[in-house]
């Protein structure tokens, strides 16, 4: 019925395209698309916007607000579609370049860089329900030595192991990415130190008694070392718990 009702399902569920119409009671289309532009979850969300206005100062304004499109009433049914199918295309040609951002295209795995754009939603989350989280930092033992003994196509078949055996020993719910080189991070969700801990041993435990085969001469045996850290109270953020987890991998090392 107008933008606060629609700023309310919007919060509950993201949308990928709105149509939104300009004039609205109590919250405009102008406020609420500048309230979208500002929620982390529908920055990429196509907004076109209906307006009875044609003046080119109130089309620039629109569209400075954050409107993808606008198209001015009345509606013809026709072009209406039309709008629809080229914002289709558009989204659809953002879906494939920010998943492609955001994936490490060697391993599969998120970039560090999503990482903490997906871990400060699931930090969020944690505070406000007051639920454990815990990090773990994983870093392949020996890594450069295999890249100077065998070369790097065969250390990039290792990276490629290890980032399967990650995807296969967690959750859904919990974040994995390369964090850098042969380094990777785990953000456990729900977890505490203690059941961080064990799965971190469990995986330590499997990749050390896993043989990666490559072609038909090279078998190789690997092991990694691993960091684990749960949020605490005065855990200021969650680059400090990376930070916590990386100086146990330190140690660990």
């Amino acid at each position: 019925s107008d933008g606060a009702e629609a700023m309310e399902l919007l919060t509950e569920t993201p949308a990928r395209l709105v149509v939104t119409d300009l004039e609205m009671p109590n919250v405009d289309g102008m406020q609420l698309i500048e309230w979208l532009r500002r929620q982390p979850t529908l920055q990429f969300t196509y907004v076109l916007m209906l307006t009875a206005r044609t003046t080119a100062k109130d089309m620039i304004r629109v569209l400075d607000a954050g409107a993808n499109e606008f198209i001015t009433k009345p509606v013809q049914r026709e072009e209406f579609l039309a709008r629809i199918r080229a914002a289709r295309r558009i989204m659809e040609l953002e879906a494939i370049l920010n998943q492609q951002a955001r994936i490490d295209s060697l391993s599969g795995l998120l970039t560090q860089r999503s990482f903490y754009d997906s871990a400060r939603l699931e930090w969020s989350r944690s505070e406000r329900f007051e639920q454990a989280i815990s990090c773990v930092m994983i870093d392949i033992d020996y890594f450069k030595r295999i890249n100077d003994t065998y070369g790097h196509p065969v250390g990039d078949e290792v990276i490629r192991a290890v980032a399967t055996m990650l995807k296969s020993s967690t959750r859904k719910i919990d974040l994995i990415s390369r964090y850098g080189g042969e380094e990777f991070c785990v953000l456990l969700s729900g977890a505490d130190e203690f059941h961080a801990t064990a799965w971190a041993d469990r995986v330590r435990k499997l990749l050390k008694s896993h043989t990666v085969q490559i072609g038909d001469t090279i078998e190789l045996q690997l092991s990694a070392s691993f960091g684990v850290a749960q949020r605490m109270r005065d855990t200021a953020s969650i680059e400090a718990l990376v930070d916590m987890a990386d100086q146990a991998l330190l140690v660990a090392k």
